[in-house]
Formats: C-alpha cells, structure tokens, sequence
C-alpha cells in the first residue's frame, strides 16, 4: 500500500461557482479549448486548470490500479502564493471547504492538506485553528514564501508555534516570488525557479533560527528538497569557516551545522529522475524519503514510473518506510 504525500485537487463545483460569484478577487471562465481558466482581478495572466485536477473518477481509478490507499492533497500552487501576495482569510476557508467536499467524496481514499491564510498572517493562526476544528485535518501545505515575503518573518511565528504544538506535518510546496520575465516563460521558472524556492526558504529558515526555535516541526519537502540534498556540504561550509569568508550571522542563531537541520527534515520522490531519486534516498536515508506525486501535473511522477522502478529494489524495510510507514508515521497524532 502507498501513501501518496504530494497531489494537487480542485473540486468542480468550486470551480464552476467562480464563474459566477468570484472568489478573493478569482473568476473562473472556459478557455479556447473548452477547458477552465482562472484568472485573478486587476492580473492579466491566467491559469488553465489541469482537467485530471477535477476529474474525481479518472483520480479514484489511478489511486485503485496503483494501490494508493490514500493521497494527500491541496489545490495547485498558484492559488496559495503568487508574486506580491498568499491567500487571504476569504480564500483559504473556501479551499480548505472545497477541499474537504473532495475527501467525502474519495470514499477515504483522499486527504485534505490545509491552505493558509498567509496573506493575512494577524489572522492566519485563528483560520488554521478552525480548519482543524471543521474539517479535522493532519497536515498543511505551505507555499515556499508568502508571495515573496519569507516565513521565517516575525509575522508568521505564531503560525508556527500552533502548527508545532498540534503536531501538524508541512508540506512546503514551492511557488513563484516572482514574475517570471527573467526566465523568458513560466514553464522554465517552473522547472529551475521553484527548486530554487524551496532551496531558499530553507535556508533562510535554517540560518534565521526557525529549526532551533520548533524543534518539533515535521516539514515535508517537495521534489526531493529541491536543490538542498546536493548543497548540504555548501551550507556546513558558511556555518564552518574560519577564514577570510567567516561571517558570524552563519552562527549567530544556530548551534549545529545547517545539516543536522537538514536531517531532521522529510523529501518527497518526486524528484523527477531515477538518480535524483537514488541520490536522496541515500543521502538522506529511507527514514526521512516519502512517496510523492504531484498527481496530476506532467513535470511530476503522477504514475510513478520515475519513482516505482528504485523504490522497489530497496530492502524491504526501507521500500515500505518510503512507500506508507514514514507517512503513517508522521501523521499519527496529527491535529490533536
């Protein structure tokens, strides 16, 4: 049995409904093609809505033939954080509403991760409260910044002094802090900008104390981690230099190598390559690899074909570490 930690989900009628009553400035409308588009006020770019996001029945067989007895999931990444803002109080309540409707509807195949209010962080920690209440979820997603502004920011510390005390996982999902005029197209900001995303806030939360301070976060990472399973011996190197580049802010809010944080920490297979996926897994030991996704998108493993033919040739403990036992794990207590 797999437990899949990283899919993406949106309900149909939430979608439908945003054609006629936007939603936090969002309005849904029928591209060229006939399939949905969304679009955000004031903003000429749109989003065309992956069709397998909605499509609950083709989802359920996939999860059935490939023995996904559950799937986590929250809806695509552009609508949590964008360039210059995150979701609002008015947003994350109607996709973490949405959301749910989904998981009734799965039959119990399918579980919510909860969208955050981290455009309105004085409120933020009250909506997660009540996500928690309402819908009993285990676990959130969190973009990689909130709209470029870092999470290791004072505004967002209580967040995380709730989402440490209730014991809930983190999915850190990267998303855009940017336009994307630097990288010529969106599909190129896609496959380098956002490893990057998910390179830099944990980074920065590392160095800014984040790990010293919550101890007790269980942070998720998508696509292998990003770039920081290859830059472990970068980071050790700022934290241990004593020569001309010693800087005493490398030091200054922490008291181990960046690595032992990074130990601490959980990486998805998403990785998108059989190396990749070998790398990390060796790297940062079976105990700390999940299965992931990124169900439905083609830049993901949504079959797992990239993932599947190295996980199966692992011992048998660590094939089923990976496959279920360290998501179980993990999610155990959750919430409570």
């Amino acid at each position: 049995m797999i437990v899949d930690f990283h899919a993406h989900a949106l309900d149909e009628q939430f979608i439908h409904d945003l054609s006629t009553k936007p939603v936090a400035e969002l309005r849904a409308e029928r591209g060229e093609h006939g399939y949905w588009v969304i679009r955000r006020q004031g903003d000429d770019r749109k989003s065309s809505i992956d069709p397998n996001l909605h499509d609950l029945p083709k989802r359920l067989e996939s999860l059935r033939r490939r023995d996904v007895g559950l799937q986590l999931f929250a809806p695509p990444p552009f609508m949590l954080a964008w360039p210059g803002s995150a979701s609002s109080v008015e947003l994350a309540r109607a996709l973490n509403e949405a959301s749910h409707r989904i998981a009734r509807q799965s039959g119990g195949c399918m579980e919510m991760l909860a969208v955050l209010a981290l455009g309105e962080p004085e409120t933020a920690v009250q909506e997660l409260q009540r996500a928690v209440d309402e819908h009993g979820v285990r676990g959130v997603m969190m973009p990689s910044s909130a709209g470029g502004k870092p999470l290791d920011g004072p505004e967002f510390a209580p967040l995380f002094t709730l989402i440490e005390k209730l014991g809930l996982v983190v999915f850190m999902h990267p998303a855009s802090a940017v336009t994307s005029e630097r990288f010529g197209m969106y599909g190129v900001h896609v496959l380098v900008g956002w490893p990057f995303e998910t390179t830099l806030a944990v980074t920065r939360m590392i160095f800014e104390g984040l790990f010293e301070r919550h101890p007790g976060l269980k942070l998720v990472l998508a696509h292998g981690g990003g770039n920081l399973v290859f830059l472990r011996g970068r980071l050790d190197s700022a934290y241990e230099a004593t020569g001309w580049e010693a800087d005493p802010y490398f030091r200054k809010n922490i008291t181990r190598r960046p690595s032992e944080y990074l130990d601490r920490l959980y990486y998805d297979t998403c990785a998108l390559s059989e190396d990749s996926n070998r790398f990390v897994i060796r790297t940062t030991g079976a105990r700390r690899v999940v299965f992931g996704s990124d169900y439905p998108f083609d830049i993901g493993d949504p079959e797992g074909r990239r993932t599947v033919p190295v996980v199966d040739t692992l011992p048998e403990a660590e094939r089923d570490a990976i496959y279920h036992g360290n998501a179980l794990t993990l999610l155990e207590g959750a919430g409570h």
